[in-house]
This record gives structure tokens, sequence and C-alpha cells, in this order.
């Protein structure tokens, strides 16, 4: 039974373990205890299992009543497939029992118990990080989450406009032994923790919230300054995160762009890459990889967005009061934003 897609959603994981640049970035962190968030989860995964020992009909109904159509998108998704029109219900039944006593789901499921047995960690996080965004963003309203168990195809997404659903086996360590069987690359790995699980999931709602991603009719350049905004946002949902956390880079890499920040700026304008628009250099610059194409071994993939963080730091630092953290997101064009930041690494 290999119905389970390993397709990975490269804006994947969430992050762990980082240590701050050498300068460290003042972001505020406003009191948002009076906020009145209330944070809901549900263990699809442990649910799931419960099908072992439990009559299917009374089953079904309680996971249709607990988690909606998310339960099809499940089960049309990893368990069964398209489906003709009509009553499924022997074949529903048939494939999800085998797909609850599979050796490989059921090694998976295994693993995830084992480092999520409960996920309160994870939920004061995101709760705190919710509170944030509601602060900077009034009009955003709290997702239910969900926990999965994915197969090892997705890590975090709003799952309609009311869910965001989490694959936990996207958050188990870097040292899982199953990533190697499924062919994880090597220099994802460092993002496949459970402390980067909040930072992925912000950043997906954040992708949803102002529907974002790379515009292709924009350059290169505005591309980067778009990320970079995104990112900038995420520091002040996470006033206390890394920029190592917040980019996704290793240490090595961090301190490799913060020392060569002039260097990298050179390098991408002698290239000429900047003001065209072509979507393979915003893969090359924007796309994770283990490094950058023509740079030194300790530059980082993605360094696309360590230069449009920087161009909007240096942007906010030059309009100081004048431009709120809502207004860089939702009023300036990302033009705007580089010819008025005076960027000069």
């Amino acid at each position: 039974m290999r119905k389970y897609f390993v397709c990975f959603f490269v804006w994947l994981l969430l992050l762990s373990g980082c240590h701050w640049f050498s300068k460290k970035e003042s972001r505020p962190r406003p009191d948002v205890s009076a906020l009145d968030i209330k944070l809901v989860s549900k263990r699809f995964d442990k649910d799931l299992f419960k099908l072992r020992t439990t009559e299917f009909n009374v089953w079904k109904q309680q996971m249709l009543e607990r988690y909606g159509e998310f339960y099809y998108f499940y089960l049309d998704n990893f368990v069964i497939g398209p489906r003709p029109a009509g009553d499924t219900t022997d074949v529903e039944e048939a494939a999800l029992r085998q797909f609850v006593t599979d050796r490989y789901v059921r090694t998976i499921q295994d693993s995830i118990e084992s480092v999520f047995p409960d996920t309160r960690q994870q939920e004061e996080e995101l709760l705190q990080a919710f509170r944030y965004f509601k602060y900077y963003i009034p009009e955003f309203q709290t997702p239910e989450v969900l926990y999965f168990n994915s197969i090892y195809s997705a890590g975090a997404s709003p799952f309609g406009k009311k869910q965001l659903v989490i694959g936990l086996d996207m958050f188990l360590g870097d040292e899982n032994h199953d990533y190697d069987s499924v062919g994880v690359f090597q220099y994802l790995r460092h993002k496949m923790k459970p402390a980067y699980m909040s930072r992925y999931a912000l950043e997906s709602l954040f992708d949803a919230y102002f529907e974002n991603g790379i515009n292709p009719e924009q350059n290169t350049l505005e591309a980067m300054v778009d990320r970079g905004r995104k990112i900038y946002f995420l520091s002040y949902v996470f006033p206390d995160a890394p920029d190592s956390l917040l980019l996704g880079y290793t240490q090595k890499q961090t301190d490799f762009c913060r020392s060569s920040e002039k260097e990298i700026w050179k390098f991408l304008n002698d290239k000429d890459v900047l003001l065209k628009n072509n979507s393979m250099d915003k893969t090359r610059y924007l796309g994770e990889a283990p490094t950058t194409s023509g740079m030194p071994a300790e530059a980082p993939g993605n360094i696309g967005s360590f230069i449009g963080l920087q161009i909007v730091r240096s942007y906010m630092k030059e309009a100081g009061s004048a431009v709120s953290l809502h207004d860089l997101l939702t009023k300036y064009p990302a033009k705007i934003i580089f010819e008025k930041s005076k960027y000069r690494p």
C-alpha cells in the first residue's frame, strides 16, 4: 500500500536552535496579554488511529463532527485518492482500516507520538504569535489548529478560512532516520525540528492573508523586497527570534551573510539580474537550495531573502514613525520601498 505521495512543499517546515547575529536587532514587544484570543487545537492524527478499536460508522460520525471537510480531504489525498460518484462507504472503510494498520504509516505515527506526546509547548508559541499577529493586523481571525500525519508530504497550511493544518511528521528533528528513506535533502533538515513549527505556520497564514507569493510581473529585486517585508513582519510576530530562524539559515550561513553583505549585493548587481523579470533568476535567488551558485559554499540558497530583509529594515529606519507595520504590508509597492530605503550595504 503506497498511495501516500511524498511531494515536499518547500515552503515547508519550521524552526529551532539558532543564535543571534553578532548584532541584535531591536524589536518592540508590546503587551498583548489582554487580547482575547483562544487557541483550539485537535489531534487528527491520534483520532484517526482510534479507528482500529472502534466501529466504523460511529467513528466516522465523530470524525465528521470534529473535523468537517478536512476528513474528506485527508481521505481523498492521503488514503484513497479520487473516487467515483455514489456510495463508496465500503471502499472507504476498507481503505482506512488498511491505512491505519499499515506498517509504514504506523512507524510514522509512532515517531510523531514519541516527539509530540502533546503539543502544549507549540500551542503556547502559536498563541503568543497569534496575539502579535492580531495586535498588528486587527482583522486577523484566529484559526483552529489541526495536527495530522501527512506521510512526509506537507508542513503547515491554512485549510479553508478557519483552520490551520500542521503535518507533525515534518518536524520530528533532523536526526529522524525516516527522512533518509524518503529522500529529504540534508540542507533542509535543520528546519525539520519542533521549534520551527510556529514560524512556518505563521508564514503560511501570512501568505494566505496577504495573498503573498512571487508576482510573475515583478522583477527579481521587487520579489526580494516582498520576501523581505514578510520576514520583517514575522520578526515582529516572533520578537525574540534570531534572524537565522526567521530566514531559515544555519548559524554559519547567517554569519556569512552578515559579514559578506556588501559582497553579496555587489555579486547580484554584477550578475545584472535584479532589474530583470526572469523566473529562473527568482528561483535561483529566492528558492530553497543548499547554496547559491557562484558564491562561496557558506552562502545559503534563498540568499535573496536576506537582501530583501536588509532593504526593508533600511526603509523602515529611514521612514521612522511615519510608516506603520500595517502600512508597510499594505500600502507601498516594492519598487517604492527600495527607492526610499537608501540601501547601501
